[in-house]
């Protein structure tokens, strides 16, 4: 059945009209109109619940551009292609388990599920933007063993065409969340991270002043790694993977991954409460 077209009068109604302006909209209702032109998503308004966005249609609301149409090939080829998979070989190449008929894959300390199909379960909220980087990793993943070679993500194979928008998006949307608080932000991330907050692992990261590691996906470990402000420079942020990334997931997928994990530190960091 055909979703129902909404309107910036729908989006509206389901916001608080408090024009908090925590979205970077000055009212409700400008930050509703932008939805509707796919300026901003709705995961952008940090009052809206996840059963709120779900009803409102979820990331599939506002006007889809020849962007958005390849977006959807692309997951529907991914779900074509996971349909193959056999998940015993997936489970022993990729560090997941299969229970239930399910293959059950850990994305920061969470287990998500994919069934024969594709389709994804989790006991918590399933984030929409974890579905297509999990059926790609459990898909094409080689498995590599980690090397201990830590590089930005621009130097990973593939990533020429993503690095400006990483840049952009993903370290600069999660140095803005860690400016605010960079202490609370490292003791909260602990909850995702299976690594000691705060280990440094040599150069370049021995001057850091926080420095530490999550694991979106088992074999594909994120290396979190923040600069304090002094009185001469600017606070720096930069994210660093193993090189082994560059087979075990891909630029792609590691772009998508990353830029949901920032709207999602957004939503939990933003008023300093957490899940």
């Amino acid at each position: 059945m055909q979703q129902k077209q909404r309107t910036t009068v729908d989006i509206l109604k389901a916001l608080d009209k408090s024009n908090c302006k925590e979205c970077g909209s000055p009212t409700c209702l400008a930050f509703a109109a932008l939805v509707i032109q796919g300026k901003k998503t709705l995961r952008e308004c940090p009052h809206l619940s996840e059963e709120a966005i779900q009803a409102l249609g979820g990331d599939g609301v506002g006007k889809k551009g020849k962007d958005d149409d390849t977006r959807d090939e692309q997951f529907e080829r991914l779900m074509e292609e996971f349909s193959g998979v056999d998940f015993e070989e997936a489970a022993e190449r990729i560090g997941a388990t299969v229970h239930g008929g399910r293959l059950g894959i850990s994305c920061l300390g969470k287990i998500f599920e994919l069934d024969r199909q594709g389709n994804l379960y989790s006991g918590c909220h399933v984030n929409l933007w974890v579905h297509g980087p999990l059926l790609d990793y459990a898909t094409h993943s080689a498995g590599r063993q980690l090397t201990g070679d830590w590089v930005p993500f621009g130097d990973l194979e593939q990533a020429k065409d993503w690095a400006r928008f990483f840049s952009h998006r993903c370290e600069q949307g999660m140095k803005q969340i860690v400016d605010d608080d960079p202490d609370f932000f490292f003791d909260a991330l602990s909850i995702f991270s299976p690594t000691p907050v705060g280990q440094k692992t040599g150069k370049p990261f021995s001057s850091a002043d926080h420095v530490t590691v999550v694991y979106p996906m088992p074999k594909v470990p994120l290396m979190i790694a923040y600069w304090c402000a002094d009185a001469e420079f600017e606070s720096k942020l930069t994210l660093f993977f193993d090189r082994s990334a560059e087979v075990n997931l891909g630029a792609e997928s590691i772009y998508a991954l990353v830029r949901g994990m920032v709207e999602m530190f957004t939503r939990i960091f933003s008023t300093h409460g957490l899940d």
